[in-house]
């Protein structure tokens, strides 16, 4: 309860004081075998900042790839033509270590697995 408290308080003070707090995207990949955490992955996207995090992999990797669509214009989006893939980056992580990258686009996508290099779009369907 104090703690609630006192985060309450200090993001109060903070805006008084001008600063802005962001809210950014927070997505943490979590894969069980048998019950057992076996890979588990974060990221954290804020603005055109990421950190990108491979917490655990069975094996010792996380694989991600981070891409746009790019459609002609929103009209064209809406009337279901095909927008284009453009991979803004791939890389692999070793189990434990992290990544930070800077001037990210808007409307980032990301897949991420532990097994091989992911390809986009289809890395999509399988999130559901």
């Amino acid at each position: 309860m104090r703690t609630a408290i006192a985060t309450l308080l200090a993001t109060s003070l903070l805006l008084l004081a001008g600063c802005k707090i962001e809210a950014g995207t927070t997505t943490i990949t979590n894969v069980s075998i048998d019950g057992k955490a076996q890979n588990v992955m974060r990221s954290y996207v804020n603005g055109g900042a990421g950190d990108f995090e491979c917490i655990k992999s069975i094996s010792g990797h996380c694989h991600y790839l981070l891409f746009v669509r790019e459609c002609g214009n929103d009209k064209a989006a809406a009337a279901g033509t095909r927008c284009g893939i453009r991979t803004v980056q791939a890389f692999t992580l070793d189990a434990g270590t992290s990544r930070q990258l800077a001037n990210l686009p808007p409307k980032l996508k990301q897949c991420v697995s532990h097994d091989r290099a992911p390809s986009a779009p289809d890395c999509l369907a399988s999130q559901g």
